[in-house]
C-alpha cells in the first residue's frame, strides 16, 4: 500500500485529513516512536499527518493566570531548557531529561510521550500528580480529558480514530504544588526506566503523594499522606508513602528485572523523593 504524507498549516486542516482516512491515518509529531513503527513495518498507514508545520503546537505558554500550555510538538529538550519549568516544575523537568538521549530529546514531544502511553514513560508521573489533562481536537469538535483518565492500558488511551492531542494544560493551582522525579534503570546514560516515579508535595492541604511508573499496565498514583510538615519525621512519612505505592503497584518479572526489585526500588524511590522535598520545601 503506497502511504502518502501531508504536513498541513493549521489544525483544521489537519483533522480534514484524519476525518478522510480515520483509522488508516497516523499522527507525527516527534516521531521517535512512529518513525521505528514504520520502518519495521509494524504500521503501514495510508496517510501520515506531520503536526511539524502548524504554529500554535509548538508553543509553550504560561500564561497570566498561572495556567501551562504544552503544544503538541513541544520537544523535551524545550521543556527541561525553560527557566519556568525547571522553577516551578520541577518534577517535569526532571522526567523530560530523562527520556532517552539528547538526540531523542531534540525531537521527542511531551504530548507523543504521553499518547505512546508506555508504562515507563518518563513525563507522564509528575504531570499525574500536577492533575493536568489533554486537549483533544477532531472535526467533530474538541474536548478536555484528565490525565488520570486518558490511559486505558498499555499503549492504550482514549484517543479516538480520527483525534489529534493538541495539548498538555497544567491548572494554575498546581503551581503551588512541588515535584521531583527520579528513576531506575539499568546502565548510565539513557535507557528506560525499570522503576520510576514522581512525588508531590502540596503546602496548603499538607499532603504527599506519589505516582510509578513501570509497575503495572501504566502510571499508578498513591492515597496521599495527610498532615505532612516539612522538617517534622522526614524519614517516617517517606517509609509511609513507600507503603502507599506498594498498595498500587503491580510490577511484573520480565528480561529486565524482577517484580521483587521494582517493588523494592518502588520504596526506594518513595523515600528519596520524599527527603528531597521536604527538605526543600523546609528551606522556603
Amino acid at each position: 500500500m503506497d502511504m502518502r504524507y501531508e504536513k498541513p498549516a493549521s489544525v483544521a486542516q489537519a483533522c480534514a485529513l484524519l476525518r478522510d482516512t480515520k483509522e488508516r491515518a497516523v499522527v507525527l509529531a516527534g516521531g521517535t516512536d512512529l518513525l521505528i513503527k514504520l520502518r519495521s513495518r509494524e504500521l503501514s498507514p495510508a496517510l501520515v499527518v506531520d503536526l511539524k508545520g502548524i504554529a500554535e503546537l509548538a508553543e509553550l505558554r504560561l500564561g497570566a493566570d498561572g495556567e501551562l500550555r504544552i503544544g503538541a510538538t513541544v520537544t523535551m529538550r524545550k521543556i527541561y531548557e525553560d527557566p519556568r519549568i525547571i522553577e516551578q516544575y520541577p518534577g517535569l523537568a526532571e522526567g523530560a531529561l530523562a527520556v532517552g538521549s539528547l538526540q531523542v530529546r531534540n525531537r521527542a514531544t511531551v504530548v507523543g510521550n504521553l499518547c505512546n502511553a508506555s508504562p515507563c514513560m518518563d513525563t507522564a508521573p509528575a504531570l499525574l500528580l500536577l492533575g493536568a489533562r489533554l486537549r483533544v481536537v477532531s472535526h467533530k469538535g474538541e474536548r478536555e480529558i484528565p490525565l488520570e483518565q486518558f490511559f486505558l492500558g498499555v499503549k492504550k488511551t482514549q484517543l479516538a480514530p480520527g483525534e489529534i492531542c493538541t495539548a498538555v494544560i497544567v491548572p494554575a493551582a498546581a503551581r503551588r504544588i512541588r515535584t521531583a522525579f527520579d528513576k531506575i534503570k539499568r546502565v548510565r546514560g539513557h535507557d528506560l526506566a525499570l522503576v520510576n516515579a514522581a512525588a508531590a508535595y502540596d503546602p496548603d492541604a499538607r499532603t504527599l503523594s506519589a505516582a510509578v511508573g513501570s509497575c503495572g499496565i501504566t502510571v499508578l498514583s498513591t492515597r496521599p499522606i495527610e498532615g505532612v510538615t516539612p522538617g517534622e519525621g522526614a524519614e517516617e512519612i517517606g517509609r509511609q508513602l513507600a507503603a502507599a505505592a506498594l498498595e498500587v503497584v503491580r510490577p511484573i518479572d520480565d528480561v529486565r528485572a524482577s517484580a521483587e526489585y521494582r517493588r523494592d526500588m518502588t520504596a526506594l524511590l518513595c523515600r528519596r523523593l520524599t527527603a528531597r522535598l521536604l527538605a526543600a520545601s523546609s528551606r522556603r
